[in-house]
């Protein structure tokens, strides 16, 4: 998904931060910032970014040893 800003989808989410944390699986995971569902990941992508699949918010990930 583009991030072009020109949606409501793009537009909500720019700028969007969540702290990583483990969740009770001992996965890495953070919360979606706008419906508040859990995202989790195997890794981390290089560009920090993980995509809800609930909303399709896309949420800049506040690395677990930055946090």
């Amino acid at each position: 998904m583009s991030e072009c800003g020109s949606c409501a989808s793009c537009s909500f989410s720019i700028g969007d931060k969540a702290k990583e944390y483990r969740n009770g699986d001992g996965k890495p995971a953070v919360k979606c910032t706008l419906c508040g569902k859990e995202v989790t990941f195997d890794k981390l992508p290089g560009n920090r970014r993980v995509t809800c699949p609930e909303c399709g918010t896309r949420i800049e990930v506040i690395p677990l040893l930055l946090n």
